[in-house]
């Protein structure tokens, strides 16, 4: 029955709460990543920090959105086994 699916109300806005949340994280996660590695390799050329803060903040964009989309799924199935007499 595909038309008897219901939509929580503001699931919408939380999602979208959600990604921007989950896409701020992950790119303050890339770039304090890059910098704890690059402090670890002991590199100090500006050009090379900046250039993979960049790429690792790019790596870790897919893995935010990957996170909030399995805790948004996992909601959601949660709350469509429910049956409406339970």
């Amino acid at each position: 029955m595909a038309g008897d699916q219901r939509i929580r109300p503001g699931s919408r806005v939380l999602l979208g709460i959600a990604l921007f949340a989950g896409i701020l994280m992950s790119m303050c996660g890339g770039a304090l990543l890059a910098d704890f590695a690059l402090d670890l390799l002991g590199v100090a050329s500006p050009t090379v920090r900046l250039g993979a803060k960049v790429i690792a903040m790019a790596a870790a964009l897919p893995a935010g959105f990957y996170l909030v989309e399995r805790a948004f799924l996992a909601r959601s199935s949660t709350t469509s086994r429910k049956t409406p007499g339970t």
